[in-house]
């Protein structure tokens, strides 16, 4: 089974037909559900959030007068790991980040 990884591009095709696509912005740990149990709690599941949309937040000022940290909203759906099987890879940016990084000596062309 495919197991998701942060900065994946994904395509989600739900049983009913429904499908969203987007970037794993976040997975949550691993749960340890026997230590929950015991002590009265719930079940609960590992999950990874699928970022769908993003778009830019309104110009505005907190209160405190300050300006915002965070310029965008982002658009997340959650997916429980039990669902992770019906995840398709795409790609991911983690390899194209890393190349960004690098930096030729100045006045040579970039290499690629």
């Amino acid at each position: 089974m495919y197991e998701p990884q942060v900065d994946d591009y994904v395509i989600w095709k739900r049983p009913n037909g429904d499908w969203e696509e987007g970037w794993v912005y976040f997975k949550g740990e691993p749960v340890d559900n026997e230590k929950r149990v015991k002590q009265g709690w719930n079940n609960v599941s590992q999950y990874i959030t699928i970022e769908v949309r993003v778009y830019p937040k309104k110009q505005c000022r907190y209160t405190n007068g300050k300006p915002m940290k965070h310029k965008n909203v982002h658009i997340c759906l959650l997916c429980n790991r039990d669902n992770w099987g019906e995840l398709e890879y795409v790609k991911n940016r983690r390899e194209q980040a890393s190349l960004d990084m690098y930096k030729s000596q100045d006045g040579r062309p970039k290499d690629y």
